[in-house]
């Protein structure tokens, strides 16, 4: 081998090393995408309410098909009077009231009181059709001389779900400004590092001429 000979050694990071980088990297990242959704909640609180009324909404939506099927297998029977009317206005006010919540929370503007107002008075009066829904489905089990189909017992449970959703989403929506409070107290600001404190040594100054 020469002088003139160039010799290249080509140094690769052990795989522990690699994994543990991978694994570096992942939790920046995760920890970036948690920063950047906690300042978008600051600037919105009012998402979380949001989310918690889309769930709610959806949970009732995709349960309906069960109590349509129990109302239609119980339409001929005298104790339930009001049960088919208030379940559809229930279904009708889930998707009204997301609407409601939109417009009562514009972008870069103040929020509508009215809206909130009349998302208010929706959840009362879904809550108040669950409970007459519930309490006819009571009198229908204490009058029933034969075996109930199971969907009567489901749908049971779903006006009791549907109640305690609706009230922990307005709970929700009625605590929005504390929760906002709470938010604006999370350090969310990006650590950059300054070239000053790189610097080492003092500072010479030369005198000009």
């Amino acid at each position: 081998m020469t002088e003139n000979e160039n010799m290249v050694v080509e140094q690769q990071a052990p795989p522990e090393q690699g994994k543990k980088n991978r694994m570096a990297n992942f939790k920046a990242g995760f920890k970036e995408w948690g920063r950047k959704q906690i300042v978008n909640l600051k600037r919105r609180p009012s998402n979380i309410a949001l989310v918690f009324f889309v769930i709610t909404s959806l949970v009732y939506m995709i349960a309906y098909s069960t109590v349509a099927e129990m109302l239609y297998g119980g339409r001929e029977n005298p104790v339930i009077e009001w049960s088919a009317l208030c379940s559809f206005v229930v279904f009708l006010f889930s998707i009204l009231i997301l609407v409601l919540y939109l417009q009562a929370f514009p972008k870069r503007k103040k929020p509508n009181v009215v809206m909130l107002v009349l998302v208010g008075l929706f959840a009362a009066v879904m809550i108040a059709m669950d409970i007459i829904c519930y309490l006819e489905l009571q009198d229908v089990f204490a009058a029933a001389t034969r075996p109930l189909t199971p969907e009567y017992y489901a749908s049971e449970n779903i006006f009791l779900a549907h109640i305690v959703l609706v009230a922990l989403s307005s709970a929700v929506l009625a605590c929005t400004p504390l929760i906002k409070m709470g938010l604006m107290k999370i350090n969310t600001r990006k650590e950059v590092e300054s070239t000053v404190s790189e610097m080492s040594g003092p500072l010479e100054l030369e005198d000009a001429d």
